[in-house]
């Protein structure tokens, strides 16, 4: 199984000024079931708009917004990328992700330039700063099993937070209630992986949503035996990502989900899933005293998935 820093390699084929296209693979093994994962095609889509802006004085991905048309399959892609307005602080760029004839996944970045030494505009002494969701220190996290479906299994790996599963979501009436939270260490195993921003968009698709954590009793439906497919993802960058050092891994992340909202048709949810620094990686390192006042917010996703019969994955793959 190819690393993620290799399975997401895309070489430039052709462009201008105003166009570019990229080629590249699809990995057959970076799979949900058996169509490609959405967040690592949309690293696909990230990484060539990166290579193309870079040496330009906009080289950082700072917000995507992509909308999935139909379900990509294991082959090569082509990325097409057209400058929609180039201005002094920001650069939009359309991206349309292509197989064969087919639009696949359409998608409107901007880009900027964040300095390396951006820290968050709020304190983080001060009350109203967010501070790291996950409780427990990825030294004494616990391996938990990925699901079946996740074929990035041997690559990727994670730890739910303990903390949150005890807590779980707040059904009360009176505070609103009806949220469920989740939260983890998640990790790319391979000590040559590191993360990138455009590997945000793969590791912000790597969690649970709101229709796995709540109780098949509460929804009726099982929804292991379905398939999830997003329809939206989007993704604001929120920092740098730091140096691998003493207080930052450089191959692992927490990730922190919220959402709220089931409905029809076709079991509509919603996902919100914050991408947050680690200290450390899963069993290694040793916990120390303002540990989470260290980490930052790299990242923010939104996304919309539905809730489809399984069999309609194995369809969507087929060539």
């Amino acid at each position: 199984m190819a690393l993620l820093a290799k399975a997401i390699c895309v070489e430039k084929s052709s462009g201008n000024d105003s166009e570019s296209y990229f080629r590249g693979v699809a990995d057959p093994e970076w799979v949900i079931g058996h169509v490609p994962n959405g967040g690592y095609i949309l690293f696909l889509i990230v990484q060539s708009c990166i290579q193309n802006q870079a040496g330009s004085s906009h080289p950082d991905p700072l917000h995507m917004s992509a909308h999935f048309l139909q379900a990509t399959k294991p082959i090569s892609v082509e990325v097409k990328l057209r400058i929609l307005k180039r201005g002094r602080n920001f650069v939009n760029i359309l991206a349309d992700l292509v197989q064969g004839d087919h639009i696949c996944i359409t998608a409107h970045l901007i880009f900027g330039k964040i300095s390396p030494s951006t820290r968050p505009l709020i304190d983080p002494s001060s009350g109203y700063s967010r501070r790291h969701p996950l409780r427990g220190h990825p030294s004494n996290a616990v391996l938990t099993n990925m699901p079946k479906m996740f074929g990035v299994r041997k690559q990727v790996r994670r730890a739910e937070d303990p903390y949150l599963l005890r807590n779980g979501p707040e059904h009360g009436r009176t505070s609103g209630g009806g949220v469920a939270v989740w939260g983890a260490w998640v990790e790319l195993i391979d000590k040559e992986e590191r993360i990138t921003p455009a590997s945000l968009a793969f590791l912000a698709d790597c969690t649970q949503s709101f229709a796995t954590l709540v109780p098949p009793s509460v929804t009726g439906i099982n929804p292991h035996s379905l398939w999830l497919p997003s329809l939206t993802i989007s993704l604001e960058y929120k920092a740098p990502i730091p140096p691998p050092s003493a207080m930052h891994s450089a191959r692992t992340v927490g990730v922190y989900i919220i959402g709220g909202f089931l409905s029809e048709p076709q079991g509509r949810h919603d996902t919100c899933v914050e991408i947050w620094t680690a200290p450390s990686t899963v069993g290694e390192g040793a916990e120390v005293d303002g540990w989470r006042d260290a980490q930052v917010c790299i990242g923010v996703a939104t996304q919309m998935q539905l809730m489809v019969a399984g069999s309609v994955n194995e369809k969507a793959a087929k060539l």
